[in-house]
């Protein structure tokens, strides 16, 4: 009977262990996984940040080149508003003779 208690006593033995290695494996896969995750998420965040970047100087040339247009366009409008003052004193001058 002490024989087959030995046995049994033994092959938990190797059972546990076999446990204890399959945990351990685990958990370092875990932890590699983890590692992993929180390096995606690192270059993650920096192509996003250099992305809202390039959108940042995007935007600022737009609104600079919307501004100029604006400006463009109103100073062509007081031209033409100084062209067409210059026009209708000619042509007042041309009808009083």
């Amino acid at each position: 009977m002490s024989v087959f208690f030995m046995f049994l006593l033994f092959v938990l033995n190797i059972f546990t262990i076999f446990a204890i290695i399959v945990l351990y494996l685990r958990q370092n896969s875990l932890s590699q996984l983890e590692k992993d995750q929180k390096a995606i998420i690192g270059e993650m965040e920096q192509l996003m940040s250099g992305y809202l970047m390039e959108m940042k100087e995007d935007n600022e040339t737009l609104v600079k080149a919307f501004t100029n247009s604006v400006a463009m366009n109103h100073e062509y409008g007081q031209k033409s508003q100084e062209h067409g003052s210059i026009k209708e004193t000619m042509e007042d001058k041309e009808v009083k003779q």
